[in-house]
């Protein structure tokens, strides 16, 4: 089906991620390093203690972003032209070393006394990597009152610009272009220090923009928590669709996710994209600057067209590591180049397609006939919204007891049916006989 599965190729990918694990376990050991010798997160006077309130204020909800009509997006898309570069661009939220610090020290300071919090409810193991915290049960007092449902459709809020842009295209390699830049320039709006609620299995979303894209999300994993995720265009003009997985860990001063699954775009012509996502890396968790960064690579690959981009972060030399370079590639040979950083801009054969201060994202609407497993209505979250913390962390307990107790009948039925269905092939073997 993909000619990068079969026989070398596959090696070479599976080198290729085996690197970009290293890089990150590099990370991980340099940001560790930072901590004082023998420094220890739970006797730290410092970090506050952990306290049952909510993290942050919920009520402003994605400011300044486009609430637009159908006509005005597609007018807006028609007009949209790459521009000429006007220099170096960088958000003042670009830490000096790479990557987006915190400026809220009230979000700091909590986000450390759960820190220490947690260490004192799961011991210290938590801070050696070994532990996978998908499996952790974190207090919702660390958490926001968004499923990861809503933050992973986040990812979509320059789709009605870039991928409607896309869709009017004929060109293969300038359909590949834009939803690179769709894809990259997501990171400095989806990029947070704040913890979404994990989604129940058979959570589901639905959401619309104004130009007729609906976009769709369930989760189809409760461990490994995967999210299927599936949108279409206008007139059906282009589908967006694959699953989200991921694992996540710590160390003394880290944290890192890494992403995983599959994701694709495709056009009404046949035209299909395939990419990937980077891992990311938070650091600072109990001293120094808290920041997040975007590591490793990225590729973008069209079979049929035979064009691929490559995407690397943190490689630029003498750049902060949020800035990235990559290689437009035909037939295997490179025919352009993009750069820029996702704090800023994106230049592509030296012509700028993005820019924080000239781009803005657009707002999803969540459709009013949702279903009754619609992300929103869960007890924990429209508990944790109304700002009774202690309340939404009895209604959390409840839910995740309800998950616990079906999927141990899924694997009760599931022992049930293997045992007859061995019963049954014994029998027929001996009536056979």
């Amino acid at each position: 089906m993909f000619g990068w599965l079969k026989g070398k190729k596959k090696d070479d990918k599976n080198k290729e991620q085996s690197e970009q694990n290293q890089d990150q376990d590099n990370n991980n050991n340099e940001n560790d390093e930072e901590v004082k010798e023998g420094y220890d997160p739970e006797n730290d006077n410092s970090v506050k203690e952990y306290k049952e309130e909510c993290i942050t204020d919920f009520s402003k909800d994605y400011p300044g972003y486009l609430t637009l009509s159908k006509e005005e997006i597609l007018e807006l898309t028609e007009q949209f032209e790459a521009f000429e570069p006007n220099g170096d661009l960088r958000h003042e939220e670009g830490y000096k070393k790479g990557g987006r610090f915190c400026p809220d020290d009230e979000v700091v300071s909590k986000i450390r006394s759960i820190g220490k919090y947690m260490l004192k409810q799961v011991g210290k193991k938590i801070l050696t990597g070994q532990l996978n915290l998908t499996k952790i049960s974190f207090p919702i007092s660390a958490m926001i009152p968004k499923s990861t449902l809503e933050t992973s459709v986040h990812y979509t809020c320059l789709f009605p610009l870039y991928l409607n842009k896309a869709a009017a295209s004929n060109d293969p390699l300038e359909r590949l272009k834009l939803v690179t830049v769709s894809c990259l320039s997501s990171f400095f709006y989806t990029n947070s220090f704040l913890k979404p609620l994990n989604p129940i299995l058979g959570e589901t979303l639905h959401g619309t923009f104004p130009d007729g894209t609906d976009v769709y999300c369930e989760q189809i994993s409760h461990h490994p928590p995967v999210t299927y995720i599936y949108t279409v265009g206008p007139d059906s003009s282009y589908k967006y669709y694959g699953y989200y997985d991921y694992d996540a860990g710590a160390g003394l001063n880290s944290l890192y996710i890494t992403n995983k699954g599959k994701r694709f775009f495709e056009f009404k012509d046949g035209q299909k994209i395939e990419f990937n996502f980077p891992n990311e890396q938070y650091s600072g968790s109990f001293m120094g600057t808290l920041r997040q960064e975007s590591l490793g690579k990225m590729y973008f690959k069209d079979e049929k067209n035979n064009l691929q981009i490559l995407v690397e972060f943190g490689k630029v030399k003498k750049k902060p590591t949020d800035y990235f370079t990559g290689k437009i590639l035909k037939d295997g040979q490179q025919i352009g180049s993009l750069e820029g950083t996702y704090l800023g801009y994106i230049d592509v054969d030296g012509k700028r397609y993005w820019d924080y201060t000239r781009i803005t994202p657009h707002r999803l609407n969540f459709a009013d006939d949702s279903l009754g497993s619609d992300h929103r209505v869960r007890s924990d979250l429209t508990t944790l919204l109304s700002g009774n913390v202690k309340q939404a962390q009895i209604e959390k307990e409840k839910l995740e007891v309800i998950q616990r107790t079906d999927r141990k009948s899924r694997e009760e039925y599931a022992k049930k049916l293997q045992k007859e269905q061995k019963q049954a092939q014994k029998e027929a073997k001996k009536n056979k006989n």
